[in-house]
């Protein structure tokens, strides 16, 4: 299964054909007929993408977008519009929706936009896009480590500088991207971001600059890019080591002159953006191996920031801990839980290299799958998330030992499923993880997973 599709369209005919389309692609689809079906659907279960007709009765696909923004700010929303009637989802898109497909849609288009709408949300997964939504811009901590960041965090949001975000996978580089923007004087423009690994090398100037109608196979109209839309506001661009060598140039000249063509265009447009940029690769590194253009790295460099691992900021793990717990208390309408005395001490013997992703994780996995008031440190799981060393055959002890880490983790994962009802993606979504890494555990540990799938 590529991944799971929340779709919402009225029209039965074409719900029906968008279904099948994607499930003959390996999507897994659950279709419904009005944006307050697909929101209800979200309050229990979790899609790598939605697709959302923008005109429907009930709730709009507007609204659905909306609502989607506030609850499921992770999840990338597609909208369907009538040709020629895009300037809603082209004002949508500005506002932080994924992309829009235009009706009667071409296949290879719309295969494209989801395809890479799952990458994202599989990215995000990894990254660690959702994090705490109070304190400092959605930002808990007050470790020196940390505080040193958000000196550089507020410099940088002052100046008009290229800005670059380091730091390894989980560290919430995403979130610092949005306190630049709502700090800088650019806040009431749009933010618009992408993740670089999630478009395939060919496709990147048209998603980055726009297209011409004609341009490739499936450019049925013209399309404004990403930095058209973020006109006036910020541009943030995940993962900007994967930027095909090729296209290098072109995002040079947009960031030195503001100036563009799309693809397949001769016109010279201009846009005023200011551009973020983040990577957990070592850029300086890449130019000297040829991978990277010197001069690019140091136009997005103008102000690094490095953002330290989690397990540089020890005295923010508890903080960070109780603000999940407190949180996924909420969500999941049980009573309130604490960290009983032990639960502290095992969050700071922890490595943690999936950094905050993999604390609230730990912590949605633990308050889910206990009974007590208090989680204990056997509830966090962490073998769940250890890495499995390779050993010799012929280590018997160590062989037992990883045979019980296996055990456990099927047991983990039998109890959250029990927990969803049989539903795959409810565990999934009780189990910290995408429903796509959840369907891939099932294969390698040989968990018999009964239910649905939905």
């Amino acid at each position: 299964m590529k991944g799971t599709i929340l779709l919402a369209e009225d029209d039965r005919n074409l719900r029906r054909v968008l279904q099948a389309t994607l499930a003959r692609e390996g999507y897994e689809v659950a279709a419904t007929p009005d944006g307050e079906a697909a929101a209800e659907w979200l309050d229990t279960q979790r899609a790598d993408a939605l697709i959302t007709d923008i005109r429907m009765p009930k709730m709009d696909g507007l609204a659905l977008f909306r609502r989607c923004r506030e609850r499921h700010p992770g999840l990338p929303v597609i909208l369907i519009t009538a040709f020629g009637k895009i300037e809603d989802a082209v004002e949508a898109m500005r506002a932080g929706a994924f992309d829009y497909i235009s009706k009667p849609f071409d296949e290879a288009e719309l295969l494209r936009v989801v395809g890479n709408a799952v990458a994202t949300s599989e990215v995000v997964d990894r990254e660690g896009a959702s994090a705490p939504a109070e304190e400092w811009f959605g930002m808990v901590g007050g470790s020196p480590a940390w505080l040193e960041v958000r000196k550089v965090i507020e410099k940088a949001a002052a100046s008009p500088f290229s800005v670059l975000i380091t730091g390894e996978t989980g560290t919430g580089k995403e979130l610092v991207a949005r306190a630049i923007h709502r700090i800088s004087g650019r806040r009431e423009g749009p933010f618009l971001k992408i993740n670089g690994a999630a478009i395939p090398p060919t496709l990147w100037e048209a998603e980055m600059f726009g297209y011409e109608r004609g341009a490739f196979t499936g450019a049925v109209q013209s399309k404004p890019g990403r930095f058209e839309l973020a006109d006036g506001g910020t541009f943030f661009l995940d993962e900007v080591g994967e930027v095909p060598l090729a296209a290098q140039g072109k995002l040079l000249r947009v960031l030195e002159d503001g100036e563009f063509e799309r693809v397949g265009g001769v016109k010279t447009l201009t846009t005023d953006v200011r551009l973020i940029c983040a990577s957990n690769r070592d850029l300086k590194r890449e130019t000297e191996r040829g991978r990277f253009r010197e001069d690019l790295f140091y136009r997005v460099s103008g102000i690094p920031i490095h953002l330290p691992p989690l397990r540089d900021r020890r005295e923010d793990l508890v903080p960070l801990a109780e603000f999940f717990l407190a949180r996924t208390c909420r969500e999941l309408g049980v009573g309130r839980k604490s960290l009983s005395p032990g639960t502290a001490e095992a969050l700071d013997r922890y490595p943690w290299p999936g950094n905050i992703r993999e604390l609230e994780n730990a912590v949605a996995r633990a308050v889910a799958l206990s009974d007590d008031d208090s989680l204990t440190p056997a509830e966090l799981c962490l073998g769940l998330t250890e890495p499995e060393t390779t050993i010799s055959p012929t280590d018997v002890e160590g062989e037992r030992f990883h045979e019980s880490v296996r055990e456990h983790k099927r047991s983990v994962i039998r109890r959250a499923i029990a927990k969803a009802g049989g539903s795959k993606s409810r565990a999934a979504e009780i189990l910290g993880l995408s429903p796509t890494y959840l369907s891939r555990l099932l294969r390698v540990l040989g968990v018999e997973g009964k239910g649905n799938g939905a």
